[in-house]
């Protein structure tokens, strides 16, 4: 992996922050907080050496406590 961004909603992707990410062996750890809000939703784009990306995003991925 060359390159990985990851980003966090809390508005069911209106609006999108900047996760920060922890390199690991095998790729990446993104850490999010969990706000007032009922659900998290995650963008994510990589890049491998040859120049390969993916992207995704998952809309609401998880339900928080609130």
């Amino acid at each position: 992996m060359s390159a990985l961004t990851v980003e966090v909603s809390y508005d069911a992707g209106v609006t999108w922050r900047p996760a920060p990410i922890t390199r690991t062996p095998s790729g990446g750890v993104a850490r999010v907080g969990n706000p007032d809000a009922r659900h998290v939703s995650f963008r994510a784009q990589t890049t491998d050496s040859a120049g390969n990306t993916v992207d995704q995003t998952i809309t609401e991925a998880y339900r928080t406590a609130v």
